[in-house]
């Protein structure tokens, strides 16, 4: 204790002779509470004789049980030693200690716990409870790490062999096993089931895996919120990020609630020091440090997927991070030697895959996609150089693939999306080309009779071309996740509005670069029939279908007819899988049910917006994020 109280004083004179120039006004506001579990009794611990430290205004400390960065004005050192003070103080009054009291306070404001639905803390035993038996477990597992055959793309931030030798520890002493250890393994599962759910379930499974699903989400939040993400304990990053690649690949995802939970990992990665190059920390392996950097890329990766998804602008763009980009190495080539002799080997090329390949080469694209929200998110238009610039980056980023990531021809093909990399490929082109639409639309009508905007106008249809030709081979499930359908919708929107562009000014007989009005109509028209074939999807594509239909009714360029309402249609209509043509429009308003009609006037809006020909893209995003609202759970 008398030992404990002298390490105390002398680092606080310390820093008081360090920071003699700081105003005493300067407050930092800390909250203490009691630690939820055995194994982290303890917030700030001490720093064992292990610790990797850099002598520097800013430091990370890197241990076998924490990952805690701190800049130079942190107090955390002395918060520590009070914190261990305490501790020790209380052990000699009570020997006794409650391995169970959880910290009610940070409960109360934690964001993760307004993220997972204000979901409970719980004990121990209650979340032992909900883990299979061994062999079962095992079984899930085994399929998790096979990526040959596991039909969900998962970032490759977890060491095989290392988490295998915690998994069996786990077995080995569960009462032991670190709470945010044990929300890696549920989200494990939770992504597991999610694949059965999504791609088949075996037969021990069956009918059962979407309730599993989210039961080992449930459990995942609260072995989150036990362990208080804020604690820095080994894992969290990871436990975090796996949980949000389950809420990426639910059907019924949220736009907005993904945005706001990559906010939670980004800080929590920051404050655990994954920012900051672990390079420079000499006592971290080859592959403790590559596993850093892969983490880290996967965090702000998902930053600029989920602020281009939204539109909102990212948090990245004010991070400071000299984290460097991972190697392209496969596992085994990274040593797992502290000593200084261990070398990092050079990175392999991009034609040679690894675990890593996909992730680096998808990274790059995204970061290009990133800087596009973030041009549309400021309060003033940037200038029209700027959108050339991110243009080119984006266009780079992707012609920069090696050729095994890159898509042939679309045009050719109608073959079903059969393999897991197959359409993580067409996933990245559907990305490239709906970055590029939403970098261009704002010009597309200036660029009918400015040559300046002319680029723009040829780059957004192209690429709405581009995305429709995706939609031909993609299967009616996919038509249940929202992005799917926006994505679809908005390179629809973008023909309708150069449609209705040459309606009111026909365009000039040659330096046309863009396919003719009837190439226009005529995929437009076969992406309704597409529509129609997936109708009983989900509720929404019906609601789709009938307002695409709608809106051909209204650019048909040789008004041939006179259209009425769309209706009649609806899931399980017998008109599913036919596509409704102009042509075929005759249904009266009798036919029509109270629903039918609700949407048929919210989406006749924009069809008034088209005829004032300057469309109002803000307006559109705003009414497509608004649609889902009612379906889509905020996490």
């Amino acid at each position: 204790m008398h030992g404990r109280i002298g390490h105390l004083e002398d680092l606080v004179k310390r820093l008081i002779d360090q920071h003699q120039g700081v105003s005493s006004s300067s407050k930092d506001v800390f909250h203490s509470a009691g630690s939820p579990n055995r194994e982290a009794r303890s917030t700030l611990p001490d720093r064992p004789p292990g610790a990797r430290t850099i002598d520097c205004a800013e430091s990370t400390n890197i241990d076998d049980t924490h990952s805690v960065y701190h800049n130079e004005n942190d107090w955390y050192t002395v918060l520590q030693e009070i914190r261990e003070l305490k501790k020790t103080w209380s052990q000699e009054q009570d020997d006794q200690s409650d391995d169970s009291v959880r910290p009610n306070a940070s409960h109360t404001v934690d964001g993760s716990s307004l993220l997972f639905q204000q979901v409970e803390p719980v004990e121990r035993v209650e979340i032992l409870s909900g883990l299979p038996s061994k062999p079962q477990v095992d079984k899930l597992i085994s399929y998790f790490f096979d990526h040959q055959s596991f039909p969900i793309t998962v970032p490759p931030i977890l060491h095989k062999p290392t988490f295998m030798k915690h998994y069996n520890d786990h077995w080995n002493n569960p009462n032991e096993t670190n709470i945010i250890w044990l929300g890696l393994l549920f989200s494990i599962l939770g992504i597991t089931m999610l694949a059965y759910h999504q791609y088949g379930e075996p037969a021990e499974h069956e009918g059962k895996s979407e309730s599993l699903f989210h039961l080992y989400r449930t459990r995942t939040a609260q072995c989150l919120l036990s362990g208080d993400v804020a604690k820095c304990l080994p894992y969290t990053v990871e436990a975090l990020r796996f949980n949000a690649t389950a809420e990426l690949n639910r059907k019924d995802d949220s736009r907005r609630g993904l945005w706001i939970m990559t906010g939670v990992i980004v800080r929590t990665a920051i404050n655990m020091g994954y920012h900051r190059d672990p390079g420079a920390y000499p006592n971290l392996s080859v592959l403790q440090a590559e596993y850093r950097r892969r983490i880290w890329l996967t965090v702000i990766s998902m930053d600029d997927m989920a602020s281009f998804f939204l539109g909102f602008p990212r948090m990245r763009s004010m991070i400071y991070s000299d984290t460097k980009e991972p190697r392209n190495l496969h596992d085994w080539e990274l040593s797992d030697d502290v000593t200084a002799s261990a070398t990092v080997p050079p990175s392999r090329s991009f034609s040679e895959i690894t675990e890593t390949t996909y992730l680096i080469v998808k990274s790059r694209l995204l970061s290009a996609l990133g800087r596009i929200s973030d041009f549309n998110s400021k309060p003033t238009p940037g200038p029209y150089e700027t959108v050339l610039e991110i243009d080119r980056a984006v266009d780079d980023a992707y012609h920069g693939f090696p050729e095994h990531m890159k898509v042939p021809s679309l045009k050719d093909t109608s073959s079903p999306i059969r393999t897991v990399a197959e359409f993580s490929n067409l996933s990245l082109l559907c990305m490239y080309h709906t970055g590029i639409c939403t970098l261009h639309r704002r010009f597309l009508v200036q660029g009918k009779d400015d040559n300046e905007f002319m680029f723009s106008r040829n780059r957004c249809i192209s690429s709405a071309l581009g995305i429709l030709d995706f939609q031909r081979i993609v299967e009616p499930s996919f038509y249940r996740m929202s992005q799917t359908r926006h994505i679809l919708v908005l390179a629809a929107m973008i023909l309708f509005l150069e449609i209705e562009v040459r309606r009111k000014e026909p365009p000039p007989e040659s330096g046309e670069k863009t396919p003719d009005t009837k190439t226009l109509l005529h995929v437009l028209e076969e992406s309704c029939t597409l529509w129609a074939q997936a109708m009983n999807a989900c509720e929404d594509t019906w609601k789709v279908h009938r307002f695409l239909v709608s809106m051909l009714s209204n650019v048909n360029v040789d008004d041939t007819c006179t259209m009425s309402r769309p209706g009649g249609v609806g899931p399980g209509s017998s008109q599913t899988g036919s596509m409704m043509t102009p042509m075929d429009l005759t249904i009266t308003a009798a036919d029509d049910d109270l629903q039918a009609d609700t949407y048929w006037k919210e989406f006749s809006t924009f069809e008034k917006e088209l005829s004032n020909v300057d469309f109002d893209w803000a307006t559109w995003d705003a009414f497509i994020d608004e649609t889902d609202y009612g379906t889509d759970p905020v996490y």
